[in-house]
């Protein structure tokens, strides 16, 4: 199983979700925890490769964990999530193409594992 540390930032029913190159599914920023990192550690690195984001290890709270099939793989992925207590001005750098703040409305672009995510958040169980 892929494990990935993932940013979950919510404004109203958004979300802030990544595109990654020219893919067309969205994705939480965030990415793959390599051998030695913590999933803190993971997140920040991603943030500042991502979104161009200083976020400091202190700064990030756990908020859920989160199982689904991997898009684009085979597997699955587990989504390790936190919330930051900064608040973030993100950008797209490197391998994002994009960040928007996403609602319902464009739910059938999101990654399947973003949808579970979504579905648990917006019915009060994540």
């Amino acid at each position: 199983m892929l494990e990935c540390a993932c940013l979950f930032a919510a404004r109203g029913d958004a979300l802030l979700l990544v595109r990654i190159r020219d893919n067309d599914r969205w994705y939480l920023p965030g990415g793959k925890i390599e051998d030695g990192e913590t999933p803190r550690q993971a997140l920040a690195r991603e943030l500042r490769e991502e979104l161009s984001v200083g976020v400091p290890d202190g700064a990030l709270d756990y908020r859920c964990t989160v199982e689904g099939p991997a898009y684009g793989r085979d597997g699955s992925v587990r989504l390790i999530c936190f919330e930051c207590r900064d608040p973030l001005s993100p950008k797209a750098s490197n391998e994002v193409s994009e960040v928007a703040w996403l609602d319902r409305s464009s739910y059938d672009a999101f990654a399947p594992a973003v949808k579970l995510l979504y579905d648990g958040w917006t019915s009060g169980r994540l």
